[in-house]
């Protein structure tokens, strides 16, 4: 499954889209690196926040859009 995500800064306004693949028991990858260990600091903490226990990011499925925020990003998840 492929999870298109766009995390809006709180403060700041700037928006970062990227895209997931994987699936809820294998986890996801970011081009082919496990989600927690891009070596992009924004992208690593957008997904730091996926990650977290009863993220819509292990339940969604294709075709389904959930929204996360925490302090610092608006995240909206799209699976395809």
């Amino acid at each position: 499954m492929i999870v298109n995500v766009k995390a809006t800064n709180k403060k700041s306004g700037e928006v970062i889209s990227f895209a997931l693949e994987g699936d809820a028991d294998a986890g996801f990858t970011y081009e082919g690196t496990h989600m927690q260990e891009v070596a992009d600091n924004k992208i690593r903490e957008v997904n730091n926040g996926l990650i977290l226990l009863g993220s819509p990011l292990y339940t969604i499925k294709s075709g389904e859009s959930e929204t996360i925020e925490n302090m610092t990003f608006v995240t909206e998840i799209t699976a395809e």
